[in-house]
Order: C-alpha cells, then sequence, then structure tokens
C-alpha cells in the first residue's frame, strides 16, 4: 500500500533543503514544488491551482477564506490520471450544485505554499492562518459529503534572511480559532524552542 504522506514529506524535505537559500518570485517556488512531488508520484498525478467554489459551504471556516472560490498551491490525485478542470465543469454536488467539491474524492493530497522569500517584510500571519483554514475549509467539506478526506498540509519556508518567520505567531492564531485537526503545518528550518 502506498504511503502518501512520506511520499509527500520526502518531497518536501528535498524541496525545502535544496531551495532554501534561493531567491525567486513565488510561482517559481510553486513550480520547484510541484517538480518534488511529481518526482515521488509522477507527473500524471500531480496538479497545481485547482480552483473550488466556496460561497455557499456553509462551513465554520468560510468568513475567514476572502472571495468565493479557493485555489490550491498543489494538489495529488489517489490515481494516475489529472481531470481537473473548472469546478462548473466537474461532476456536480448531490444537490446539483456546480462547487467543484465532490472531485475532493479524487484527491489524495491537498497543498498549499508559504514563501518567506517571497514576502519582503516577512510572512503575515493572517495570510499564513487563512490558508490553514482554506484546507479545514476542504476537509470539512470533503467529510460532509461522505468522501474520504484527502491529506491536507501547509508547508511553510522560512528562507527570509532579513525577517525569520516565528511560528509561535501562527500557533496563537489557530488557538484562538482552531484549525482541522487533520491540518498538517510542515517548517523548513523547523522552529527551535527557545
Amino acid at each position: 500500500m502506498e504511503d502518501v504522506a512520506a511520499k509527500f514529506e520526502a518531497a518536501w524535505e528535498v524541496f525545502a533543503r535544496t531551495c532554501a537559500n534561493a531567491v525567486a518570485p513565488e510561482a517559481t517556488f510553486q513550480a520547484w514544488f510541484a517538480h518534488y512531488l511529481i518526482s515521488q508520484f509522477g507527473i500524471d498525478r500531480v496538479a497545481r491551482e485547482p480552483i473550488f467554489k466556496h460561497l455557499h459551504a456553509d462551513s465554520k471556516w468560510q468568513t475567514l477564506v476572502p472571495g468565493g472560490e479557493v485555489k490550491l498551491d498543489a494538489v495529488v490525485m489517489r490515481q494516475p490520471g489529472v481531470n481537473l478542470p473548472h469546478y462548473v465543469h466537474r461532476a456536480p454536488d448531490k444537490d446539483g450544485g456546480l462547487t467543484g467539491m465532490m472531485s475532493l474524492a479524487d484527491l489524495a493530497v491537498i497543498s498549499e505554499l508559504k514563501v518567506a522569500a517571497t514576502a519582503g517584510q516577512g510572512l503575515d500571519h493572517r495570510e499564513v492562518a487563512q490558508d490553514v483554514y482554506k484546507l479545514s475549509m476542504l476537509l470539512e467539506q470533503a467529510e460532509l459529503r461522505g468522501i474520504q478526506p484527502p491529506l491536507a498540509y501547509l508547508g511553510i519556508l522560512d528562507n527570509n534572511a532579513g525577517r525569520g518567520y516565528r511560528r509561535p505567531g501562527l500557533d496563537k492564531r489557530l488557538e484562538v480559532i482552531p484549525h482541522h485537526p487533520a491540518v498538517r503545518i510542515l517548517m523548513f528550518p523547523e522552529p527551535t524552542a527557545g
């Protein structure tokens, strides 16, 4: 049986160690990360930026995710064969709605990436938390539809030499408004105690 978590986390580790000293636009880091995911899962299982409509999600995290759509940085399909057209062209929800949420059944992993080097003043805790809540909302939507939820990861590459990311600030925000317990937050380098 495939260990999806181990493969995803291996891709994250190699990506983070390899790209930590680079300075590039965020889209470049996202492409590099997709490359490492492809090396683990194959090109026919990795996709970038699928969109899900969440205007009527009726989620406790909905108001924490701005706009009416969410776009994910990278996803891994459960089976080979990427088929993620715009959400209005995917399978309808049980009520006939065209949100794309039913395609969560096809995903083994949903993920977001935050890169500190792309934010001159450093990463903003609110924006990082929004990505955690975005993933939380999608996991909740899968559960509400009786779908086996995908694994959910937020990767934080803390590579801003001038202003490192302080994880305790995010943790405090997530204590006030808890996220879905299945969302895993990966950070490189790992925060040190003290």
